[in-house]
């Protein structure tokens, strides 16, 4: 039987899974406090959840919210890692973490529909994020651009330093 505290906790996740950009699957099995606190802190600041859910009330939270792909995968001890601006942030953190133990065991990640293994998000996490993508497009834009303006500089100012090398020998 339902109680109302397993319903509104269904309801959060469903709205919680409908507005996410990505939701990596992980076992948290041998992780200690000390070192989930510091991951969880390290999420919150990139505007990402971790959350342990009971896999019946994440499972049915995922099917109200349409995300029926992930069912085969609620087995053994999961923590749900839900990522609401940067899709690859969480893949980034996870990488980080697991450089110096394998801490976090990602079971697969879901992204725009579709269900990636846990190698796939290895190579996500090699990505550059969206603002060095976004840098990187400006500087190419930009680097024409300013080659033009010296190449339209140069005659004025060889003309300058002509009329002054005049100015000083005379």
């Amino acid at each position: 039987m339902a109680t109302q505290e397993k319903i509104d906790i269904v309801q959060a996740y469903t709205d919680k899974f409908k507005s996410a950009k990505s939701v990596y699957l992980t076992d948290f099995s041998g992780i200690d406090v000390p070192m989930i606190t510091e991951m969880r802190k390290k999420f919150r600041d990139s505007n990402i959840e971790y959350k342990v859910l009971k896999n019946r009330l994440a499972k049915r939270s995922l099917q109200a919210a349409d995300i029926t792909v992930l069912d085969e995968h609620l087995t053994g001890v999961n923590a749900f890692v839900i990522s609401y601006d940067d899709p690859v942030a969480p893949a980034k953190i996870i990488k980080e973490y697991n450089k110096k133990k394998e801490l976090l065991k990602l079971k697969v990640v879901y992204l725009e529909g579709q269900v990636f293994a846990a190698e796939k998000a290895n190579a996500l996490a090699d990505l550059p994020s969206r603002e060095e993508l976004l840098a990187n497009f400006v500087g190419l834009i930009q680097a024409p651009l300013a080659k033009l303006l010296a190449t339209l500089q140069a005659p004025m100012q060889k003309l300058a330093g002509t009329l002054d090398a005049v100015k000083n020998s005379k």
